[in-house]
């Protein structure tokens, strides 16, 4: 039983493709099935020597065979001057805002847009009167720093949750504070 297997097995088995030619005639080109050497593969050839090297090889090909190339169009017989176009420029607007520093500013309602309705006004008030009585801590917290960027801010209309914002600890604006505190005192026993 495992003869007959193998019998048809081998009874199945087709010839090997000739082209349709008779065994003895000559094949068309076969190309080669072995990987190609590091010279053949890293070798530096310009296009015309890659095209007479393609000819060279389809002459020693049987049946002989003859490549030919199409001829190269000329694009143009002017003299190439080179890409003199005029200068552009572009503004581009940063997508921040430098100010000079902020030293009254209510950011829940002035920036992020948050209303308090009745209770809005005093609100406001109340946070413009602390800014006032502590206008000399706030003034010397960074005394060298004189412009303030809008980066790090939400941006206006972001549902922003409303926060209190505490004042910076400082020793150079808690020494003006008092001394201002002083100061006052001083000049209005």
């Amino acid at each position: 039983m495992v003869q007959s297997v193998a019998w048809q097995v081998r009874s199945q088995e087709k010839p090997p493709y000739t082209g349709g030619k008779a065994p003895g005639e000559p094949t068309e080109y076969q190309p080669t099935v072995e990987p190609p050497g590091r010279d053949r593969l890293f070798r530096l050839d310009s296009e015309a020597q890659l095209f007479e090297r393609m000819r060279q090889e389809a002459l020693e090909r049987v049946p002989l065979e003859r490549i030919t190339f199409p001829e190269e169009p000329i694009l143009s017989r002017d003299v190439y001057l080179g890409r003199a176009w005029p200068q552009r420029t572009l503004q581009v607007e940063p997508n921040y805002v430098c100010y000079s520093r902020l030293l009254f500013q209510d950011l829940n309602s002035e920036r992020y847009g948050w209303d308090l309705g009745l209770a809005q006004p005093f609100v406001s008030g109340s946070l413009f009167f602390f800014d006032f009585l502590t206008l000399p801590y706030h003034m010397f917290t960074d005394p060298c720093r004189r412009y303030d960027c809008s980066t790090g801010y939400c941006l206006p209309g972001d549902p922003v949750p409303y926060l209190i914002y505490p004042p910076n600890l400082s020793v150079p604006g808690s020494l003006a504070e008092v001394g201002a505190v002083f100061t006052l005192i001083a000049i209005f026993p």
